[in-house]
Protein backbone atom coordinates (compact mmCIF):
# COMPACT_ATOMS: atom_id res chain seq x y z
CA UNK A 1 0.00 0.00 0.00
CA UNK A 2 1.47 3.50 -0.65
CA UNK A 3 1.12 6.15 1.87
CA UNK A 4 -0.46 8.35 -1.31
CA UNK A 5 -3.58 6.30 -1.21
CA UNK A 6 -3.75 6.41 2.71
CA UNK A 7 -3.61 10.34 2.37
CA UNK A 8 -5.97 10.05 -0.57
CA UNK A 9 -8.53 7.84 1.83
CA UNK A 10 -8.50 10.24 4.52
CA UNK A 11 -8.65 13.68 2.46
CA UNK A 12 -12.15 12.09 1.20
CA UNK A 13 -13.25 11.35 4.89
CA UNK A 14 -12.79 14.77 5.57
CA UNK A 15 -14.24 16.42 2.61
CA UNK A 16 -17.27 13.46 3.73
CA UNK A 17 -17.54 15.45 6.79
CA UNK A 18 -17.56 18.69 5.24
CA UNK A 19 -20.18 17.72 3.33
CA UNK A 20 -22.41 16.56 5.73
CA UNK A 21 -21.60 19.85 7.50
CA UNK A 22 -22.16 21.85 4.18
CA UNK A 23 -25.66 19.39 3.42
CA UNK A 24 -27.17 20.90 7.13
CA UNK A 25 -26.05 24.60 6.41
CA UNK A 26 -27.35 24.52 2.89
CA UNK A 27 -30.95 22.83 4.26
CA UNK A 28 -31.30 25.37 6.87
CA UNK A 29 -30.54 28.19 3.62
CA UNK A 30 -33.20 26.66 2.26
CA UNK A 31 -35.53 26.16 4.80
CA UNK A 32 -34.93 29.85 5.95
CA UNK A 33 -35.65 30.55 1.99
CA UNK A 34 -38.94 28.76 2.00
CA UNK A 35 -40.47 30.15 5.30
CA UNK A 36 -39.98 33.06 3.74
CA UNK A 37 -41.27 32.11 0.69
CA UNK A 38 -44.20 31.05 2.65
CA UNK A 39 -44.18 34.79 4.26
CA UNK A 40 -45.48 37.10 1.32
CA UNK A 41 -48.63 38.07 0.77
CA UNK A 42 -50.43 37.24 -2.57
CA UNK A 43 -49.47 39.59 -5.34
CA UNK A 44 -52.49 42.13 -5.68
CA UNK A 45 -53.74 43.84 -8.91
CA UNK A 46 -53.55 46.93 -7.65
CA UNK A 47 -50.08 46.71 -6.96
CA UNK A 48 -49.02 45.56 -9.89
CA UNK A 49 -47.44 48.21 -12.66
CA UNK A 50 -47.76 50.45 -10.14
CA UNK A 51 -44.95 52.85 -9.51
CA UNK A 52 -45.18 52.39 -5.94
CA UNK A 53 -41.61 51.47 -4.23
CA UNK A 54 -43.84 50.23 -0.76
CA UNK A 55 -45.31 47.37 -2.55
CA UNK A 56 -42.03 45.31 -4.23
CA UNK A 57 -43.85 41.94 -3.61
CA UNK A 58 -43.13 41.15 -6.77
CA UNK A 59 -39.32 41.50 -7.09
CA UNK A 60 -38.90 40.03 -3.59
CA UNK A 61 -40.59 36.92 -4.41
CA UNK A 62 -38.71 36.54 -7.65
CA UNK A 63 -35.27 37.02 -5.34
CA UNK A 64 -36.63 34.49 -3.40
CA UNK A 65 -36.96 31.91 -5.73
CA UNK A 66 -33.61 32.81 -7.03
CA UNK A 67 -32.10 31.94 -3.89
CA UNK A 68 -34.00 29.14 -3.27
CA UNK A 69 -32.83 27.79 -6.50
CA UNK A 70 -29.03 28.58 -6.05
CA UNK A 71 -29.47 26.97 -2.42
CA UNK A 72 -30.50 23.81 -4.52
CA UNK A 73 -28.42 23.89 -6.62
CA UNK A 74 -25.54 24.30 -4.60
CA UNK A 75 -27.24 21.24 -2.25
CA UNK A 76 -26.01 18.57 -5.26
CA UNK A 77 -22.30 18.50 -4.21
CA UNK A 78 -22.40 17.60 -0.82
CA UNK A 79 -25.49 15.08 -1.59
CA UNK A 80 -23.43 13.26 -4.42
CA UNK A 81 -20.39 12.83 -2.14
CA UNK A 82 -22.30 11.88 0.62
CA UNK A 83 -24.18 9.22 -1.90
CA UNK A 84 -20.63 7.95 -3.03
CA UNK A 85 -20.03 7.43 0.76
CA UNK A 86 -22.98 5.31 0.90
CA UNK A 87 -22.27 3.27 -1.98
CA UNK A 88 -18.73 2.61 -0.64
CA UNK A 89 -20.12 1.46 2.30
CA UNK A 90 -22.61 -0.81 1.44
CA UNK A 91 -19.82 -2.65 -0.34
CA UNK A 92 -17.58 -3.24 3.39
CA UNK A 93 -18.23 -5.69 5.63
CA UNK A 94 -20.56 -5.42 8.67
CA UNK A 95 -17.11 -4.19 11.22
CA UNK A 96 -15.60 -2.52 8.12
CA UNK A 97 -18.77 -0.44 8.22
CA UNK A 98 -19.06 0.79 11.87
CA UNK A 99 -15.22 1.51 11.55
CA UNK A 100 -16.44 3.88 8.99
CA UNK A 101 -19.19 5.22 9.87
CA UNK A 102 -17.10 6.05 13.56
CA UNK A 103 -14.27 7.62 11.89
CA UNK A 104 -16.67 9.62 9.48
CA UNK A 105 -19.67 10.15 11.54
CA UNK A 106 -17.92 11.15 14.81
CA UNK A 107 -14.78 12.64 16.50
CA UNK A 108 -13.51 9.16 18.46
CA UNK A 109 -9.68 8.80 18.44
CA UNK A 110 -8.84 5.03 17.22
CA UNK A 111 -8.92 3.77 21.11
CA UNK A 112 -12.14 5.24 21.64
CA UNK A 113 -13.51 3.09 18.58
CA UNK A 114 -11.71 -0.42 19.58
CA UNK A 115 -13.39 0.28 23.11
CA UNK A 116 -16.35 0.90 21.96
CA UNK A 117 -16.45 -1.79 19.59
CA UNK A 118 -14.81 -4.42 21.64
CA UNK A 119 -11.70 -4.71 19.76
CA UNK A 120 -8.18 -4.01 20.41
CA UNK A 121 -7.05 -0.80 19.10
CA UNK A 122 -4.08 -2.52 16.45
CA UNK A 123 -7.52 -4.43 15.42
CA UNK A 124 -9.25 -1.11 14.44
CA UNK A 125 -5.98 -0.29 12.27
CA UNK A 126 -6.25 -3.45 10.56
CA UNK A 127 -9.87 -2.63 10.10
CA UNK A 128 -8.89 0.89 8.55
CA UNK A 129 -6.24 -0.67 6.66
CA UNK A 130 -8.68 -3.28 4.77
CA UNK A 131 -10.94 -0.21 4.26
CA UNK A 132 -7.90 1.72 2.85
CA UNK A 133 -7.04 -0.85 0.48
CA UNK A 134 -11.09 -1.31 -1.41
CA UNK A 135 -11.07 2.52 -0.85
CA UNK A 136 -8.18 2.45 -3.34
CA UNK A 137 -8.95 -0.70 -5.02
CA UNK A 138 -8.52 -0.82 -8.49
CA UNK A 139 -6.93 2.25 -9.40
CA UNK A 140 -4.31 1.35 -6.86
CA UNK A 141 -3.95 -1.81 -8.74
CA UNK A 142 -3.44 0.18 -11.95
CA UNK A 143 -0.81 2.56 -10.92
CA UNK A 144 1.68 -0.59 -9.71
CA UNK A 145 1.10 -2.22 -13.06
CA UNK A 146 1.93 0.46 -15.02
CA UNK A 147 4.92 1.13 -12.60
CA UNK A 148 6.17 -1.64 -13.27
CA UNK A 149 5.55 -1.77 -17.15
CA UNK A 150 7.34 1.46 -17.09
CA UNK A 151 10.79 0.11 -15.43
CA UNK A 152 10.61 -3.20 -17.35
CA UNK A 153 10.36 -1.18 -20.92
CA UNK A 154 14.25 -1.20 -22.02
CA UNK A 155 13.17 2.07 -24.33
CA UNK A 156 12.42 4.00 -21.14
CA UNK A 157 15.16 2.72 -19.34
CA UNK A 158 18.09 3.90 -22.06
CA UNK A 159 16.11 6.98 -21.80
CA UNK A 160 16.53 7.06 -18.39
CA UNK A 161 20.13 6.06 -18.76
CA UNK A 162 21.16 9.13 -21.43
CA UNK A 163 19.49 11.63 -19.48
CA UNK A 164 21.50 10.87 -16.36
CA UNK A 165 24.69 10.74 -18.55
CA UNK A 166 24.10 14.00 -20.04
CA UNK A 167 23.15 15.62 -16.40
CA UNK A 168 26.49 14.13 -15.21
CA UNK A 169 28.76 14.44 -17.91
CA UNK A 170 29.12 10.49 -18.16
CA UNK A 171 30.87 9.57 -21.30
Amino acid sequence: MKTGSKTSFYKWIDDIKKAYRHRTELEEKLQFYETRLIGYNAVTYDSIGSSSTKNNVEENLLYVIGKIDKVKARLNKPQKLIDEYIRFKSKLKPQEVLVLEYIVETSLNKRDIGSRMKISKSRVYDIIIEIIKQYSGIKALKWIELDKIAFKSEPINVIIMTSAARFFDIQ
